[in-house]
Parts: structure tokens; sequence; C-alpha cells
């Protein structure tokens, strides 16, 4: 044997001994279920992994939460029924969701899924990042669909029906409230306006959001046949792991009530008129009994206080134009029967209209109540003299 067999030999023994060291490396870290460490992957896998994504290196770092009670409609159960990424974006996901763990038993009987089964299926996988962590339950009981009867312990586990009667599992209830959040959004980026003029309740659990459990964001979300109070239908296009998806859902819209708000800030003393006045939805959470609804009621009076612009007008901060102010020379008539007498005096007061105010007669200086007729003149009324 020449000197370069023996070289060739001794670098191949080398190599061996290599990949044998980070493979027990790898399972090792697989047992605990904790932090696993990334493979160097060969150069024929460089490419495909590149292709992947180009987003996982050694600073990546995936956290998933296992689901605990989850009845599948087929026998394979693979990464995505078991588990959930708590970034939705999470690169290379879109692989590994589709990755095999086992088969579950056709009939019925429960198959336990613990993190260390899953930790070695996720360091087989190509671009595995520096570390992978975990949240939640230890353990995942899988069930085939066709026997399985879900604990109704809970929301999450409640069964569910297709029109044609067949029972379905749950979806995911923080998966579904998180969908419902991006329909949410979806519907305020594309008309603020009608997010303010009715009150949206999108319910999580309906048989349509089982579309959905593979979406990884909400483009649209339209209604269909217009919006009214009630049950509206709401056709939701969404971003998928294979594609877009596309489901009709139904949303249940409350008119929230209007109020009369100004257009901008009117001070104190201000007589309003219709042009300082507009409209606005208010939630039923901020309504207030006070606040006015119909601007007619307000056109013509006088604020109390400083209205500030968009707010809702209460009823105690407006009120009847002030006729008389403290201070202004006043006609006093005295009315007696057939007998009417006028004066003059001094208002010690403001008033509107009908309001009794005081006043102070000029000669004799003397101190009377009456009430207010219009601007300028007040009015006293006195009993008249009996006669025997």
């Amino acid at each position: 044997m020449n000197f370069a067999s023996v070289f060739h030999a001794r670098q191949m023994m080398f190599l061996v001994g290599l990949f044998v060291a980070v493979v027990d490396a790898s399972m090792v870290c697989a047992q605990s279920g904790a932090i696993i460490p990334v493979r160097s992957p060969s150069a024929a896998n460089m490419t495909r992994t590149t292709a992947v994504s180009a987003t996982i290196d050694e600073q990546t770092s995936w956290m998933f939460r296992m689901k605990q009670d989850v009845a599948i409609d087929t026998p394979i159960v693979r990464l995505s029924d078991v588990i959930v990424p708590l970034d939705p974006n999470m690169p290379g996901w879109a692989r590994l969701a589709r990755t095999a763990v086992g088969l579950v038993p056709v009939d019925g009987t429960a198959m336990k899924v613990d993190r260390e089964r899953l930790a070695r299926v996720i360091v087989q996988a190509e671009a595995t990042p520096r570390d992978i962590r975990w949240v939640g339950a230890a353990c995942s009981t899988v069930r085939y669909a066709a026997t399985s009867k879900p604990k109704a312990s809970s929301i999450e586990q409640t069964a569910y029906y297709s029109p044609t009667g067949q029972r379905r599992s749950p979806i995911d209830r923080e998966f579904a409230e998180r969908i419902v959040r991006w329909i949410e959004y979806a519907i305020q980026r594309d008309d603020r306006d009608l997010w303010e003029r009715y009150e949206i309740l999108i319910d999580p659990n309906q048989n349509a959001m089982h579309a959905l459990e593979h979406a990884r964001g909400v483009d649209q979300a339209i209604f269909v046949n217009g919006v009214k109070d009630g049950e509206c239908p709401l056709r939701v296009v969404s971003r998928g792991l294979e594609g877009p998806i596309e489901t009709v859902l139904v949303a249940q819209l409350t008119a929230n009530p209007i109020a009369v708000v100004p257009v901008k800030m009117l001070r104190m003393g201000i007589r309003i008129r219709s042009a300082d006045l507009t409209e606005r939805p208010i939630s039923p959470a901020d309504w207030d009994d006070s606040f006015f609804s119909d601007a007619s009621e307000l056109i013509g009076t006088e604020t109390k206080a400083h209205l500030r612009a968009d707010a809702p007008i209460h009823r105690g901060s407006v009120g009847k134009p002030t006729l008389i102010r403290r201070g202004d020379l006043l006609e006093v008539r005295v009315i007696n029967g057939a007998i009417s007498v006028t004066t003059n005096a001094k208002a010690q007061g403001d008033g509107a209209e009908s309001d009794l105010i005081e006043i102070e007669t000029l000669e004799p200086r003397k101190r009377l109540v009456a009430r207010v007729v219009r601007s300028g003149l007040v009015e006293i009324v006195t009993r008249a003299p009996r006669t025997n």
C-alpha cells in the first residue's frame, strides 16, 4: 500500500468518526426536547435549503406550543396536527408542517405524542435552526376523527358538525381567535367608517373557520350582501401554506348609536347653528343617555360650557339663549290686573326667556324679582286687589 492510499484511508476514518459524533450529539439534545444544535448540511442539501428559506441561520430560534387533544380525519399524523408555531410567519414552517410524525390507530385508540418524538422529527429535517423551544403541555393526545369523542371540558374541545352531519375536529381555539383578529384588521383597513358605525362580532367556533386552519394572514374581508343589522355573510380571502384560501363566514352586526357632535370647538356662550353640528357613531360601551342624538334639538340653543370638536354633546352643556346679562338696563313692566305700569331697572344676574332674575329699580332703589320676557324687557305680575 502506497503513502497516498494510507492517507486516504485515514481521512475517511476521520470523517466517519466526525459524522457519528455529530449524530450522537443531536440525538442527545433531541431527547431533552428543549435545545437542539444546528447540523451542518451537506453541499447537496445546501441548494435545497436556500430555496426553501434563506433566513434560517445560527441566529434563528423556533418556539412551538403543543396541542393537548387532537382529532384528525386521516391516519397520518403530521407536525401541524400536534404543534403550533408561536410565530405564524416562522421560516421553514410551510415545509415542516407537512412532515409525518406517525400513524394513529383507526379504531379510535388514543395515540400519545411527546416532545422527544417531535424533536427527533424536527432534527431530521433540513435547515434546523440553532435552538428549538417549547411551551404548553409536554404531551399531545391524538385520535382518529371517525371514532374520536373529544372531551367537552372546554370550548376548544367541543365537537363540530359539517352540513352533512359528519363530526369535525375543532380548530385550535387560540389560532381561531388570531384569525378573527386578522379579519377585524382587514375590515378596518378597507373601511374604517364601517368599523365605527357597527359593532362586528365573528364567532371563532363556526364550522367555516375550518377552511382557514392553515391560514397565514387575511388579505380581504368583504360583506357579500351589503351591511345591515343582524347576521351578514362575510367572504374572507386568506394566504395559506399552499396558496390562497377563500371561505364565507357569518358575522353579527349591530349598529352603534349616533350622537350629535360639534364640527369644531365651540366656546361658552355661542348660539348653535346647524352648520356647527355633525353626527358620529358611538360604541355602546361609551354611550351615555345624556348625549344628544337629534341635531334639531340643539339648533338655536346656547353653549353653557366649552364644547370639544367631535365630542358628544351632553344635555347639561347647552341651554336656552341668554337674553339678559348682569348690568343690563331694563324696561320693567308691572302688571296689576288691567293696570300696567312701566319703569326702569338694572339686571343683577343673567337670564334666558321665562327665567326669574333679580333686578334693582333706579328710583327709588329697590330689589325685586322679575320674569324675562325678551331682550331688555322683564315683567312683574302682581295680584289685583280684591273688591268686596
